[in-house]
């Protein structure tokens, strides 16, 4: 990634470096970045296959009733074999 400077965030930068707040342009650069870090939104840790199969399951199986769905009394299952040739 190539990044590019307006004049003004150059001279922060540099105005940075002069303070004694960062000893380099990639130390000021790498303060800033950690400052957005805790901005963000915590990042959940990625799923294993089988937990992301149980996590559908789970929604899937409150869906109907989150949104006030009816299968008029028949399960899924059978609704499934209705819908095969």
């Amino acid at each position: 990634m190539t990044i590019t400077l307006r004049p003004d965030q150059e001279r922060v930068l540099v105005d940075a470096i002069n303070s004694g707040l960062a000893h380099s342009a990639d130390e000021a650069l790498e303060q800033a970045l950690d400052a957005l870090r805790l901005r963000l939104p915590p990042q959940a840790p990625a799923a294993t296959p089988d937990e992301s199969v149980a996590a559908a399951v789970r929604r899937l199986a409150t869906f109907g009733k989150r949104h006030g769905l009816s299968l008029g009394g028949i399960t899924v299952k059978e609704l499934l074999r209705e819908s095969r040739p």
